[in-house]
């Protein structure tokens, strides 16, 4: 995917999204209908992910599946409907997501000093994909036996949302799916602080 290096910096983004929520209008990301996936453009409190691996939450996955016959063509197809209509992965018949794993191509400004992220690293998403920004270019394969769906695509972490640097002494496909399992205690751990 390529980077638009010049990528615009807008001020005054809510720190849970909701300045990215297209309808209803006065929600947040997860329970809207559509939020903005503009790619071209950050707030100065976000992070702007390239993304390399979907991981489809498995009653999602199992539905589209099923829905499609189990036909690869048509779960690509129909996943990349489901964000071009919704721009964020919310299934719309379980209405859960998953999470994704990806690179930092871009840190918003207001977020210098408040993250130990740089630019190029790797990580994994502790929120769901359905109230995460995302704008697919490309579905390049669902790897087999998973629910991991490998994409040439672009998202955006909100200031208060969670995320976890990818260890280097296991696969990242490892550690996408232990991190699936292990958000819901880190996000205990954020709500205590």
């Amino acid at each position: 995917m390529t980077v638009n290096t010049e990528i615009e910096i807008k001020k005054g983004g809510n720190p849970f999204g909701s300045h990215r929520v297209i309808e209803p209008k006065g929600v947040l990301p997860q329970p809207a209908q559509r939020v903005d996936n503009n790619m071209d453009y950050i707030y100065d409190n976000e992070l702007l992910l390239e993304v390399e691996t979907l991981n489809i939450d498995s009653a999602s996955f199992t539905q589209i599946k099923q829905e499609c016959g189990g036909d690869e063509e048509k779960i690509k197809a129909m996943i990349t409907r489901i964000v071009g209509e919704r721009g964020k992965m919310q299934n719309p018949v379980t209405g859960s997501g998953g999470m994704f794993r990806g690179k930092v191509l871009k840190i918003g400004p207001a977020l210098a000093g408040k993250t130990n992220l740089k630019e190029g690293d790797k990580i994994a998403s502790l929120v769901s994909l359905s109230l995460t920004p995302l704008k697919i270019e490309k579905i390049i394969g669902i790897k087999p036996g998973t629910e991991q769906v490998n994409v040439v695509a672009k998202a955006i972490i909100f200031e208060s949302g969670i995320y976890a640097k990818l260890p280097s002494d296991m696969p990242e496909t490892l550690a996408l799916a232990v991190l699936d399992v292990a958000g819901a205690p880190a996000q205990t751990a954020k709500l205590v602080r």
